[in-house]
């Protein structure tokens, strides 16, 4: 892992698969700051061949195993998360995801199509 900083914001970033550990709210930090997807410099389809399902992770501050997430909105994103840091981690190509998923439009969209609010 390597710390990469953003808005004096530092998540850590794995070498070889380029997934993104982030601690406690640094991803919710990150995703209203413009330009802060260039943290996720990975390749999704090398994020696609690091599938977690292979083996259980563990988070890298306490070592809790992770639990799978599914985030489902205009791209649907498997990622884990801690349970007891509450971190999460991100693998390559997610982390742009994740930020476009929460653009306040593209949220209040989703969640009214969802409800059967819009076509």
């Amino acid at each position: 892992m390597e710390q990469v900083v953003y808005a004096e914001i530092e998540v850590d970033r794995c070498t070889q698969c380029h997934g993104i550990w982030f601690d406690s709210r640094e991803a919710e930090q990150l995703k209203t700051i413009e330009g802060s997807e260039i943290l996720d410099d990975g390749e999704e389809v090398v994020g696609d061949r690091y599938d977690p399902s292979a083996k259980p992770l563990s988070c890298p501050r306490c070592r809790t195993p992770l639990l799978q997430m599914l985030d489902i909105d205009q791209h649907s994103i498997w990622y884990e998360k801690c349970v007891k840091c509450h971190g999460i981690w991100l693998d390559a190509g997610e982390f742009k995801k994740f930020k476009q998923n929460f653009s306040p439009n593209k949220t209040s969209k989703s969640i009214k199509r969802l409800w059967g609010f819009t076509p």
